[in-house]
């Protein structure tokens, strides 16, 4: 799941992630397209026209009202064309009751107010006839534009307000919306939040469930642990909704969640270590954090899983770093799912893990719009590495960095490097830290007064 609305990601990359999931083996992008901050695409119900956007000179179209970026009609065919050429579907989501601030922008005042929740803002007012038709016509606009590359369409439903008294509207209005998606040929899917033990028999059973957290809190330490008790006691869990006949996927936010952060994304370590953990230590019955205990053993009732891309935390990095530093971590959830169905490959990958996975994904990424001073890249935990620079141009707006790539020793056959373009000028300026077996040797290279210091067991490949 790549969320478009909180980070904008161009057609280019979209198409990246569209052929990453192809070669390992995925079937389908989902799309979140709305959220409080944004509607990232061209709608003529919420008047979002290319015609009267600000088009840059990467092909970017940007609202003037808003200053929010969106894809255009035009662009999403383009990838709509593509991601059938490779066999992967793409299913839309529009998020609904809640996070509606980004469509509730590009709306007359007025409107807003005969649509929006009396009480809770940005949270659409699901028992108002007016709002429903307005829902539905937004869906019927997007289902339209996806045309026959979707077989599904996502309506949203997690962290909306209700309460176990009033949830009947809450299922009415799903149940609502699912009816209208099977008239246009679709399947629906929604977030487990608002699906209580208590309504199980309630909703239409042919929405499908992406289940990403259990109450909601994701692990968060300052939670209310009475709050937390209380949400179970009251949340289906992923074995109730699977023995109560929904198709479920798993989108278990300790594991599959990657929430890329510009204020701690100078190197793709983070996204490197993720993959490894996914292979070692997940499989597709672990649906609740990294709880074991209570993960489902019969992987055949789980109709598939994702990796969730957030884009809350991502600011100023860019789409095509995010894009390096989750890749493989989409390729290892993609693996380790169809693990569960494939016993060969299931071999393979417990082979790689017990080699400490030094063959798997040796690419890593340093981006220097996000690099602090004297910060050290360490290439020793993730297997073999070979690092990449992005984003090198905006050294023109630094001076004076110090930056320190170490390699692993500790093993002879390693071979850690770095690609370099000639711009590097070797220096003649040597350097060693720590002390006995831990002493690593360095040599500066320099790019427009800054410095990126090497440690000497590091290959160069020179490009």
């Amino acid at each position: 799941m790549l969320d478009i609305a909180r980070h904008f990601y161009s057609p280019k990359v979209i198409k990246q992630y569209i052929d990453t999931i192809a070669k390992a083996g995925g079937t389908f992008l989902h799309l979140h397209l709305s959220g409080n901050e944004n509607y990232a695409l061209e709608s003529l119900v919420l008047n979002q026209r290319a015609a009267d956007a600000v088009r840059d000179s990467n092909g970017i179209y940007t609202n003037p009202k808003t200053g929010q970026p969106f894809l255009s009609f035009a662009q999403l065919q383009d990838i709509v064309q593509h991601a059938k050429a490779q066999g992967v579907e793409l299913i839309p989501e529009i998020d609904s009751p809640a996070h509606m601030g980004g469509i509730f922008a590009l709306l007359p005042p007025d409107q807003v107010q005969i649509i929006q929740s009396p009480v809770i803002a940005n949270q659409i007012h699901y028992t108002e006839p007016r709002a429903i038709a307005f829902i539905q016509s937004l869906i019927g606009e997007v289902a339209g534009r996806f045309g026959d590359s979707s077989r599904h369409f996502h309506i949203g439903g997690d962290e909306f307000g209700y309460s176990v008294a009033n949830h009947h509207e809450f299922v009415a209005y799903a149940n609502q919306l699912s009816g209208y998606l099977k008239t246009l040929g679709l399947t629906p899917r929604m977030w487990n939040d608002g699906v209580i033990k208590s309504a199980l028999p309630q909703f239409d059973s042919s929405i499908q469930i992406t289940y990403w957290d259990y109450d909601g809190f994701m692990d968060n330490a300052s939670a209310d642990p009475a709050q937390i008790a209380a949400r179970r006691a009251v949340r289906a869990d992923m074995p109730e909704l699977a023995e109560a006949g929904f198709d479920v996927l798993n989108y278990n936010s300790y594991y599959l969640y990657a929430t890329p952060d510009s204020g701690n994304g100078a190197t793709s370590e983070p996204g490197n270590f993720a993959e490894r953990d996914i292979l070692k230590n997940w499989h597709l019955g672990v649906w609740d954090s990294n709880n074991h205990a209570n993960a489902m053993t019969d992987s055949s009732k789980i109709a598939g899983a994702a990796l969730a891309i957030w884009g809350e935390h991502a600011g100023t990095l860019s789409d095509e770093t995010v894009f390096r530093y989750t890749a493989g971590h989409l390729d290892a959830v993609i693996r380790k799912t169809n693990a569960a169905a494939d016993s060969q490959l299931a071999d393979t990958i417990a082979a790689e893990s017990a080699n400490g996975f030094y063959q798997l994904n040796q690419e890593a990424y340093l981006d220097f719009g996000h690099i602090a001073d004297n910060a050290v890249v360490d290439l020793r935990y993730n297997g073999k590495q070979t690092l990449h620079l992005l984003q090198e141009e905006l050294l023109s707006d630094h001076s004076a960095l110090d930056i320190w790539v170490r390699a692993d020793t500790r093993h002879d056959t390693r071979g850690d490097g770095v690609v370099l373009n000639r711009h590097w000028q070797k220096t003649a300026q040597t350097d060693s830290r720590g002390s006995g077996w831990e002493q690593e040797n360095y040599t500066a290279y320099e790019y427009r007064g800054n410095k990126l210091w090497l440690d000497d067991d590091i290959v160069i490949t020179w490009i």
